[in-house]
């Protein structure tokens, strides 16, 4: 008889364990609402602090909140190893596809290893770099080199310009041409040599982010070009890049700052379409210039398309 007895028990204490609903994990299941949450916490619910308020959803809110802003466009060089040399009238530069704090050593090391000229003061704040004075036809010169970002990201331009000493204070010289072309030939042959740098100077990072151009647009939703350059190196530059985006340029009128294109569209399957439009070059001020882009129907999702095209190549 003890033996069933103890058999009974050992059999009711495993199927009281076994089962889910007598676990204390599980004990909230069988709990009751017998009283309400004001009794509960002995106070008026109403009264009571929310620390996490839930937003009433009663009144909508404006869905502008929602329209997040198209991200600006950028783009880079895609040559990585494109250098040239430029010249607008008086001025000189040498564009490189490399951002300006990888070419700020490149050019620091050209002057230090070439035996005519010495590195004379280099502000990285304000991108300049100056060789020491040398003597030349009986008069104290040096020379100045601005170092500004280009017009697209990863790209650099180095202004050259030839200084004269007269009455104790440096001027431009624009008196000896030939001078300044052979050094700027020697200049950008000797960065070439270089090849590619993978070094970059943490004093000179700030020139990275000054932008000279930026696309936006206006108050009727028209994209346009902001170049922050005078309207001669902007009309130069837009000239260049309507060639590299084959845009067929079939006139041009730079006293009205306008480019005349002739674009094909395909109105159907079986039949295409001319279409004239104007490329306008616009000067804001001394040093910003605004391109924009004029047609008889205006097309926004086109006049997008023409803007990006122009800001891909835009050098």
């Amino acid at each position: 008889m003890k033996y069933f007895l103890k058999i009974f028990l050992l059999f009711f204490i495993v199927s009281c364990a076994s089962n889910p609903e007598n676990s204390k994990a599980n004990k909230y299941l069988s709990a009751k609402n017998n009283k309400p949450l004001e009794k509960i916490i002995d106070k008026n619910i109403s009264k009571s602090v929310d620390l996490f308020p839930i937003p009433s959803t009663s009144q909508e809110a404006p869905n502008k909140i929602y329209d997040l802003p198209a991200p600006k466009q950028f783009f880079s060089s895609d040559n990585k190893n494109e250098l040239r040399l430029h010249r607008l009238g008086e001025i000189r530069w040498i564009y490189l596809s490399s951002e300006p704090s990888k070419s700020w050593p490149m050019l620091q090391e050209y002057i230090i290893n070439d035996k005519n000229y010495d590195l004379g003061d280099a502000d990285p704040s304000s991108g300049e770099i100056t060789t020491k004075e040398f003597e030349r036809n009986s008069v104290k010169n040096k020379f100045l080199f601005k170092i500004e970002r280009g017009l697209q990201r990863e790209s650099t331009e180095i202004f050259i310009s030839h200084l004269v000493l007269k009455d104790n204070n440096w001027l431009k010289s624009t008196d000896d041409p030939e001078f300044v072309k052979t050094f700027s030939t020697n200049l950008l042959e000797g960065i070439s040599k270089m090849g590619t740098v993978s070094g970059t100077s943490l004093i000179a990072l700030n020139l990275n982010s000054k932008n000279k151009t930026e696309v936006f647009k206006d108050i009727n939703g028209f994209s346009k070009i902001r170049l922050m350059v005078s309207f001669p190196r902007a009309w130069t530059a837009t000239q260049r890049s309507l060639k590299i985006a084959n845009l067929n340029v079939t006139d041009f009128d730079r006293d009205l700052g306008t480019f005349f294109v002739n674009m094909k569209t395909s109105d159907g399957f079986f039949s295409n379409s001319n279409l004239n439009i104007k490329i306008l070059v616009e000067k804001i001020n001394e040093n910003e210039s605004i391109i924009s882009v004029a047609m008889d129907e205006m097309d926004l999702e086109l006049i997008d398309e023409i803007i990006s095209q122009i800001n891909q190549v835009l050098t």
